[in-house]
């Protein structure tokens, strides 16, 4: 079980670090500033509400 926590929470922060790094690029680019607040309220209408 502790092998299998261990994977998910390595998978977590690969996609995290990965996901910073895209939006430091995209905010490097012009307009990629648009794109990030598009995918953040889309993001905030596909999950409205956090998980309880």
């Amino acid at each position: 079980m502790g092998a299998v926590l261990g994977v998910l929470g390595m998978a977590g922060s690969r996609l995290v670090l990965a996901s910073v790094a895209v939006a430091i690029w995209l905010l490097s680019r012009p307009g990629g500033w648009a794109v990030l607040v598009v995918l953040v309220l889309l993001g905030l209408r596909v999950f409205p509400n956090a998980p309880q």
